[in-house]
């Protein structure tokens, strides 16, 4: 999922603890999510803004891509196509 491939900024990895034990004889431990959270009421937006900025920072790189980043996508879908196999590697 899209969403466990953004990366938190490191300040904000306090707010994100979770507290986990294998079963009930063993010792809680303490975990710092770093990545978004599926689920969480930011996530979807957290992730479209992540997109929307990736294309804006490399749309001197992929010109032809980052149209499609910033205007095609719906959560974690691209919709669009091409009407070649060289068009849609391009993209």
């Amino acid at each position: 999922m899209m969403y466990c491939m953004i990366l938190i900024d490191p300040s904000h990895h306090k707010l994100q603890r979770i507290r986990w034990k294998k079963s009930e004889h063993e010792p809680q431990k303490t975990y710092e999510l770093v990545t978004v959270t599926y689920g969480t009421v930011s996530a979807p937006d957290l992730a479209m803004r992540t997109l929307k900025q990736l294309a804006n920072d490399e749309e001197k790189n992929f010109p032809i891509g980052a149209p499609v980043i910033r205007n095609d996508f719906y959560m974690d879908d691209v919709l669009c196509g091409a009407q070649t196999l060289k068009e849609a590697k391009e993209l």
